[in-house]
């Protein structure tokens, strides 16, 4: 145990970089699980664009916000690292900007995903803040 403790000590940058990485892919991996279970539990199409028909615009729109999700991830948790928690209000401002039309034809699917993938984000950008806090320098 005091080897581990001396090890972190010696390289606390090194380690406080890898939990900065595998942070962010805990965070991929949660929040896509998350929305995956929750928002999208049980339907294997969906008429996103709530034109009555579920085609291939619904899947581009599905795939499109996955990777939208994904880059508000990095956003948000840099943000958070950062402490530029203002910032994050830029991610919200963005998003209604670009899905506009979207949200606005199916705003309940839309929003779901957004705060819970948000949310989710955020908890794990704040415990992975404070668990760099508390390593040794």
């Amino acid at each position: 145990m005091e080897s581990i403790i001396t090890f972190i000590k010696t390289n606390n940058t090194l380690v406080k970089g890898l939990i900065i990485i595998i942070g962010y892919f805990i965070t991929f991996f949660i929040t896509n699980l998350l929305v995956k279970k929750i928002v999208l539990e049980g339907k294997r199409k969906i008429d996103v664009d709530g034109d009555g028909d579920i085609d291939e615009n619904d899947k581009k729109i599905i795939k499109d916000g996955y990777i939208i999700g994904k880059c508000e991830n990095i956003i948000i948790l840099s943000f958070v690292l950062a402490g530029e928690i203002t910032g994050l209000a830029l991610i919200f401002a963005a998003k209604s900007l670009a899905r506009q039309k979207q949200i606005n034809d199916n705003a309940g699917f839309f929003l779901a995903g957004t705060m819970l993938n948000f949310t989710a984000t955020l908890v794990i950008a704040f415990i992975l803040k404070h668990i760099l806090t508390i390593i040794p320098q």
